[in-house]
């Protein structure tokens, strides 16, 4: 039952880091655009998220690895 659940949740999880990551690239594009930068919190904030994200996609693999060698 676990597996299935971590099968199905797999994917959403994806899904929504690729969202926020597309939709704040979007916005640092307008933001350039209109000729205004980020600002140094805002760049720090980037650069903490790209962190968490890597580390999930870390955790995302090794739990299919797990998953993959219980079959």
């Amino acid at each position: 039952m676990r597996v299935e659940i971590l099968i199905f949740l797999i994917p959403i999880v994806a899904i929504i880091c690729g969202t926020i990551i597309s939709l704040t690239k979007n916005k640092r594009e307008h933001e350039r655009a209109r000729g205004s930068s980020l600002s140094e919190e805002e760049t720090r904030i980037m650069q903490e998220l790209h962190q968490s994200l890597s580390k999930m996609e870390k955790r995302v693999e090794a739990l299919e690895t797990i998953i993959i060698n219980k079959k």
